[in-house]
């Protein structure tokens, strides 16, 4: 077996090797600018995904208050609290409290029961969902209970 062997010295060919790259660095404006892109690209995909998915804000109302109003409306239901019936158009009667809604500490609280004759003001087309405010979804009950405020 025979080895061939350079003639001129490794030293000298690492050298050569090391004279010859050049090394281009990048500038510090060049790492802010990426750093400023990163992050409008972060910001940019974290509202475009709050706007999908529909996040609603935090309801004004405390959570206390949401109880005694649940509270309320269920023993309004359940007939423990006299709720007076009231014709809203001829045949067809409703609970007073579900037509004109329920107070509590200076706010009106609406309601109404999924998969049931509701005559609140956004059952029968009298505020649109954009008016409202979602306060609570009760679905322990036989049917779901929604209870919202009017903006």
């Amino acid at each position: 077996m025979v080895f061939k062997i350079p003639s001129q010295p490794i030293d000298s060919g690492l050298r050569e090797q090391a004279q010859s790259k050049v090394v281009r660095r990048l500038g510090s404006r060049v790492l802010w600018a990426l750093v400023g892109l990163e992050l409008l690209v972060l910001f940019g995909a974290l509202i475009l995904t709050m706007n999908l998915l529909g996040l609603q804000h935090t309801p004004f109302a405390a959570t206390s208050d949401v109880q005694l109003v649940k509270e309320a409306i269920l023993s309004r239901l359940s007939g423990a609290v006299d709720d007076p019936l009231v014709e809203v158009k001829p045949g067809v009667m409703a609970r007073e409290s579900s037509l004109r809604g329920f107070r509590s500490n200076g706010q009106a609280y609406f309601y109404y029961v999924e998969g049931a004759q509701n005559v609140d003001p956004l059952s029968s087309g009298r505020v649109a969902v954009s008016d409202i405010e979602v306060v609570l979804r009760d679905e322990s009950g036989p049917q779901p209970l929604v209870i919202y405020r009017i903006r």
